[in-house]
């Protein structure tokens, strides 16, 4: 469905901010600026605090620099996307994949949901794979053997249970605030078991660092770029809102939390364990009361992320094949819209019995999926909904060279990932 604003006049260079809504298009959007920021730092931070330590092993001190400018780009290109929502001033379009066919007709839309739906179901695959993973080291600490299989299938069906019970994004929005707060609690707990490590460090522990180290900079971008991923659900978030008015602010209030806790766990991470530096951080903790707040807080924000994620991809299938209540009566929709986000959860739980090699699929991902969606794709489709001349000439230097910047982490850390994760897959055949 489409909303109608309330001015029959827009220019390329009004603000989303500047838009405002008649009464009826407002009906739905019920959303707190509170719990839309809270959906965006759940959904981002996670993967970031886990992996960002190794991304600075990888490529060097210079990776905090690509960091800031990741988070840069992350504010640019998601305001970017939703002016696309709105460029023809007269309806706003319903999600990301739309602007491809707005742009480039139905292979605009074909190309762009490629890779929209991989990441939001590659990353929640990865959710459910980390959770079980986590649940199966946890019970093996406390002396209990369970199966790996089991511990996924386990996660999976936790995950299922928000996922069907909770229809929009707004009404997961407690379940992000949960998240979130889960996630700073972990940074702050590695960062305090970090620096008491420190000076605890065995003799001959090589935790010594680079500035730069050129070769693991494109996986070092894909991994940074994979933490910035929140595109995917940054319409249904916005379409949620009460105060569209306010989303640039809560984007940028967004990603500045994000990286701030980036920025946290990945100096110290990286300071504190050097070449040593493990993806999970966790790993490189001592098995103590720190390590075990880690490894539970991480698992819940987890389980709670992916149920974000799963509903705008689901939100999006439901419109596709019409399970709305005006298509059918309440008892049915929910039949419907419980069988259809089922066989999701099914099918991605089956991909995460098969490939359990987390920071190979995080970089994969990355790389593919993200360096297009959030680097690419924005820039792009603007430039051929508004044309170039929309931007002034410095700005259109920045739009090329981010553009640049997503290509060439798409391909340099696409090689690197799919090598690293052969390599590993072949390595565990040999055991």
């Amino acid at each position: 469905m489409t909303e109608k604003i309330a001015t029959n006049e827009f220019s390329s260079d009004k603000e989303v901010h500047q838009l405002e809504f008649d009464d009826g298009a407002n009906q739905h959007r019920t959303g707190s600026s509170f719990g839309a920021y809270f959906n965006i730092v759940c959904v981002i931070a996670g993967t970031g605090t886990l992996q960002l330590p190794l991304s600075l092993h990888q490529g060097g001190w210079i990776s905090l620099i690509m960091i800031v400018l990741s988070a840069c780009i992350a504010v640019y290109t998601g305001q970017l996307l939703i002016k696309c929502l709105y460029y023809d001033g007269v309806s706003r379009l319903p999600d990301y994949p739309s602007i491809g066919q707005a742009a480039f007709g139905k292979p605009g839309k074909f190309f762009v949901r490629v890779f929209y739906y991989s990441i939001q179901l590659g990353a929640s695959c990865i959710y459910i794979l980390l959770a079980g993973q986590n649940a199966r080291g946890l019970l093996q600490s406390w002396g209990v053997n369970a199966s790996e299989k089991v511990c996924i299938i386990v996660a999976a069906v936790v995950v299922c249970i928000p996922y069907i019970a909770l229809k929009t994004l707004k009404e997961v929005a407690i379940l992000a605030a949960f998240g979130a707060v889960a996630t700073l609690v972990v940074v702050l707990t590695v960062v305090i078991e970090g620096f008491i490590q420190l000076p605890k460090l065995p003799p001959g522990f090589d935790n010594s660092h680079v500035f730069v180290h050129g070769s693991g900079l494109p996986i070092a971008l894909a991994s940074i770029s994979f933490s910035y991923g929140g595109n995917v659900i940054y319409p249904h978030v916005e379409e949620g809102m009460r105060h569209p008015k306010s989303w640039p602010k809560v984007l940028a209030a967004a990603i500045g939390t994000i990286t701030g806790m980036y920025l946290l766990i990945s100096i110290c991470g990286y300071y504190v364990y050097g070449n040593m530096t493990e993806s999970p951080i966790y790993l490189n903790l001592p098995q103590n009361a720190g390590y075990y707040i880690s490894v539970i807080l991480i698992t819940i924000h987890v389980i709670f992320a992916a149920p974000i994620l799963l509903t705008s991809f689901a939100n999006e299938m439901e419109m596709i094949f019409k399970i709305d209540r005006k298509y059918h009566s309440a008892p049915k929709e929910f039949f419907l819209r419980a069988s259809l986000r089922s066989v999701v959860i099914v099918v991605l739980t089956v991909i995460a019995l098969f490939l359990p090699y987390v920071p190979d699929l995080m970089s994969l991902i990355g790389a593919l999926s993200n360096c297009i969606i959030v680097f690419v794709a924005p820039i792009v489709l603007y430039f051929k909904l508004f044309g170039w001349r929309s931007v002034s000439k410095l700005e259109l230097l920045w739009c090329l060279i981010v553009v640049a910047i997503g290509l060439l982490g798409c391909v340099l850390g696409a090689k690197d990932a799919i090598i690293s994760l052969i390599n590993n897959i072949e390595k565990d055949k040999q055991v």
